[in-house]
């Protein structure tokens, strides 16, 4: 089968791999893939674990061409879960399966999803509802990111998102599903601030009318929780100081370098600061039913499709600052 490895970094061939090998697992022909942020980070030789050669891809759906476990049939259209937890280890345990010592995902343990067919267990596999495409399927990954980082969001919250890419924006969408009164996000970007503004989220500012216009989001008192999207190294500072005391800044991006940042507004308001990574099977659940049923219509967030042979193309172009919120790739064109 074809698929997109990445040889080196910079460095990706279309080309010819050996097919899955699938034993008593699902076989999927994949219909839609997204491209991650991490994908570029992993193309530009950056991320701390998917390291070259490797198969990129892990945002995917698609459609059953032969299953070994009796809950999937040939034909049936699912989106992937794409983290294999061995529910053996104390993290899993506990409930945090995402977390697991031994955990496997697609560019480490396991093979990525840009390519022609991908094997998976059943139990990571997600029906898709008959009203929705694969390609809407495909969001249900990043929907679950999202829905994972904004789980401090109460009815009634003012919401801050720093950083506008679709991960930010995604977490907009579902902090309003969530309850909030309020959602600001910034980003640096006019083509993102122009789309969030479409989304009809309240406030979409450069990052330079923070302070101003969060005070008047806000009502004055500071956001009850900001969602950092964005790994500059200046988002943490702002972070701190658009929280309000003891409300929360929770951290999404894998930053390229040590932050240095004054840590007095954490001790002076009680900031409470939270890592989000990835999500759990029920954060996936439930951004499965937002996507399924369109309580979440996430088609206006894929800016365009491109085949297999595109990609390295398209990771140049997102690279040199391309304008789109998510580039997904269809691996049967």
């Amino acid at each position: 089968m074809r698929a997109a490895v990445l040889e080196a970094p910079r460095q990706v061939s279309v080309s010819e791999v050996p097919d899955p090998d699938v034993g008593g697992d699902v076989l999927l022909r994949m219909r839609a893939v997204g491209l991650c942020g991490s994908d570029l980070h992993t193309w530009l030789g950056h991320h701390p674990f998917r390291k070259p050669p490797v198969v990129l891809g892990h945002e995917g759906a698609g459609e059953v061409v032969a299953s070994g476990d009796s809950r999937f049939g040939i034909g049936d259209r699912v989106a992937v879960l794409p983290a294999l937890s061995c529910w053996e280890c104390t993290r899993c345990e506990a409930g945090n399966p995402h977390l697991c010592v031994h955990k496997r995902v697609p560019g480490s343990g396991w093979p990525g999803m840009l390519s022609e067919y991908f094997a998976a267990p059943a139990r990571v596999l997600v029906p898709l509802s008959d009203e929705i495409g694969y390609d809407e399927g495909a969001m249900i990954e990043p929907v679950a990111v999202a829905w994972h980082s904004t789980s401090g969001v109460r009815a009634g919250d003012a919401v801050a998102v720093l950083g506008g890419g679709a991960i930010g924006a995604l977490a907009a969408a579902v902090s309003r599903q969530r309850g909030a009164r309020a959602v600001l996000v910034s980003d640096i970007k006019q083509h993102n601030r122009d789309f969030l503004a479409s989304q009809g989220v309240d406030a979409v500012v450069d990052p330079s009318d923070l302070e101003v216009v969060g005070a008047e989001v806000s009502g004055g008192d500071g956001f009850d929780v900001v969602v950092v999207a964005s790994g500059h190294p200046s988002c943490l500072a702002e972070a701190l100081a658009l929280c309000r005391p003891r409300g929360q800044v929770v951290l999404l991006p894998m930053f390229g370098a040590a932050l240095t940042v004054d840590l007095n507004p954490v001790v002076l308001k009680e900031v409470t600061i939270q890592g989000s990574t990835i999500y759990t099977p029920a954060d996936f659940a439930a951004a499965a039913r937002l996507v399924n049923h369109r309580v979440l219509d996430v088609r206006p967030y894929i800016t365009s499709v491109a085949g297999l042979g595109e990609v390295p193309g398209v990771l140049e172009a997102i690279d040199a600052g391309s304008d789109h919120v998510k580039t997904q790739i269809d691996p049967t064109r």
